[in-house]
């Protein structure tokens, strides 16, 4: 039986993409989408650029061939309902991601200086948000 990289359907936070890649390469997704977060703190242009175009090249677990109009407005339609379902259901989710982001964006800038600019003293506060974004999340459930 070959394997096939696909969406995910069961491993789905946002489009299915790193859950899928995960699943292709029998590895833990919560370390894809880390090792994701970190990359998109170094650039996020290009990785979010990335994500929407795996997840217009990757067929869903369904696997039926689709034209690429009909793929990109079913894309646009589904990001549009999990972006509204994640701003409006938990508000402390949403919070807490924000946090996570920005706590993370601050903590790269020791790492990334030429990219995210030079450190003041927000390290601190990174770690700061971090935590009590992480907490947050947690308890969100």
């Amino acid at each position: 039986m070959t394997r096939k990289l696909v969406r995910s359907r069961r491993n789905r936070v946002f489009l299915g993409v790193i859950g899928g890649m995960a699943e292709y390469l029998d590895v833990d997704p919560v370390l894809l989408r880390i090792i994701f977060v970190v990359l998109l703190v170094v650039n996020p242009p290009t990785m979010i650029l990335l994500y929407f175009l795996l997840a217009l090249i990757m067929p869903d677990e369904e696997g039926e061939e689709k034209p690429l109009g009909e793929r990109l407005s079913e894309l646009a339609e589904e990001s549009g309902k999990k972006t509204n379902e994640i701003l409006s259901d938990n508000n402390t989710k949403t919070l807490a991601i924000i946090l996570i982001v920005l706590g993370a964006v601050l903590v790269a800038k020791p790492f990334f200086p030429l990219i995210v600019g030079p450190v003041g003293g927000t390290t601190l506060l990174a770690v700061v948000l971090l935590v009590i974004g992480i907490i947050l999340f947690l308890e969100g459930d």
